[in-house]
């Protein structure tokens, strides 16, 4: 049962494959602190997705069409900072304290948004590009620092965590359109906006906060709290490969053999979260972006939809069951990549009905790339936290190091598209007659 009032269950060490046994609070209210992740997760994404949603709307008001992915580009170089500042300075602090800072960072993004689309001045969408790159930096941030506290609640909250993400896809983009179009709101209106979300957000993580501490004491709450200063019961420390300055510490530094240790203890995952982004990334934004060249506008933003449709409900299916051989489902994204490609060359599937119906089959196809690449997200963390043979004094820093790997992962795809947009995929050499009439899609 998910209910069990105060009572509490010790996770046997043995299942831990070292580290001492982890003392996970099952809650009272199961029902609240799942609603309180799916917050946090919703929020913590939200701000990214609206931001890179609102990409190409922004450099169209600065009159930089040219440069509609900036905005997405700066979010994700400053995602790799972020990940090597959490990976060797972070951790060293609480989680709360932590959370403040993401706070912070989200309103302060949202006021230099509204501000420069409000005045619109020469370096306005400079000063955008530096807001979305604290945005991108804000989101791991939250995304490490909740992922590495959720390890002291049920596991099966994960499930929340990731349907959050997912859904802040849906609706950071969702919510942008609904307020610039039919309620004819400016930028800089829906950018402040945004700013009070971060309420809810903190009341959320509070509660969480609150639940996860209840009844702790000693080493156990210092681990539900976060930081360095956790000290391991007499007898069951970390393995031997990790650092001996370090061994009595609840989070292991990034030091090159503690790197080595977690990279050891968990590189299988890491692996198949590089290769998840790096696919997605592929598809979304790259090879959706060629299948819809000369499709109507509305068809990019659709599939993004869709995409994210499949996100939500993969990623909440950790909650219900777990896929322990997530390189199953990286070889599932990998197909989909290669039938993706075939498609952008041949239009096989798109031209299949007159008036653009085949796309309705692309975007039922997207839904797909979704359920596989957040199945493998959400699977990916829920066995950083739990699977066994980990220390859990490295699990924290084998979630930066694959976030870390994996934002290295998108700016592979990134780059890659960069050029083969201007070569092999490039409009000419994709449509050498051009789009067909009645259609306004452009490059």
């Amino acid at each position: 049962s998910l209910e069990c009032g105060s009572q509490q269950r010790l996770a046997n060490a043995s299942s831990r494959g070292g580290g001492c046994a982890r003392e996970v609070v099952q809650h009272r209210n199961f029902a609240a602190c799942f609603a309180a992740v799916l917050v946090c997760g919703t929020l913590n994404n939200f701000s990214y997705c609206m931001v890179g949603a609102a990409g190409q709307d922004l450099a169209r008001q600065f009159h930089a069409e040219d440069q509609a992915t900036l905005l997405t580009a700066c979010m994700t170089t400053s995602a790799v900072l972020i990940c090597l500042i959490s990976t060797s300075i972070l951790t060293r602090f609480r989680f709360y304290p932590r959370l403040y800072c993401v706070f912070a960072m989200v309103s302060a993004s949202f006021g230099v948004l509204a501000v420069a689309t409000a005045s619109r001045f020469n370096g306005g969408f400079v000063l955008s590009a530096v807001a979305a790159s604290v945005v991108g930096m804000a989101a791991i941030m939250g995304e490490t620092t909740t992922i590495a506290f959720l390890k002291s609640l049920p596991p099966e909250l994960i499930g929340a965590w990731g349907a959050g993400t997912g859904l802040a896809g849906i609706f950071g983009s969702l919510v942008y359109m609904v307020l610039t179009g039919p309620l004819a709101l400016s930028s800089s209106v829906v950018f402040m906006l945004m700013i009070p979300l971060v309420v809810p957000w903190w009341a959320a993580f509070h509660y969480l906060h609150l639940e996860a501490t209840r009844g702790r004491e000693g080493p156990q709450l210092a681990s539900a709290r976060g930081g360095r200063q956790v000290r391991a019961a007499p007898g069951c420390g970390p393995a031997d490969s990790i650092e001996p300055a370090l061994a009595a510490s609840g989070v292991a530094l990034a030091t090159l053999t503690n790197i080595r240790a977690a990279i050891a203890a968990s590189g299988g995952i890491m692996f198949n979260l590089i290769a998840v982004y790096f696919l997605e990334y592929l598809i979304f934004p790259g090879l959706d972006d060629r299948e819809t060249l000369c499709a109507s506008k509305q068809w990019y933003m659709i599939m993004w939809m869709c995409y994210n449709v499949g996100v939500t409900a993969s990623r909440f299916s950790v909650a219900l069951f777990r896929i322990r051989r997530v390189w199953v489902l990286t070889a599932l994204q990998l197909i989909n990549v290669a039938g993706w490609t075939l498609e952008v060359f041949t239009g096989a599937v798109r031209d299949v009905l007159p008036h653009e119906g085949g796309l309705h089959f692309m975007a039922a196809w997207m839904v797909l790339v979704g359920l596989c690449g957040g199945a493998s997200y959400s699977n990916c963390m829920y066995l950083f936290n739990n699977q066994q043979g980990i220390p859990d004094s490295l699990r924290e820093l084998g979630i930066n190091l694959g976030l870390l790997m994996s934002r290295a992962g998108i700016a592979l795809a990134i780059v890659s598209f960069g050029v083969l947009d201007h070569t092999i995929m490039s409009k000419s050499a994709l449509l050498p007659q051009g789009c067909a009439l009645g259609v306004h899609r452009v490059t």
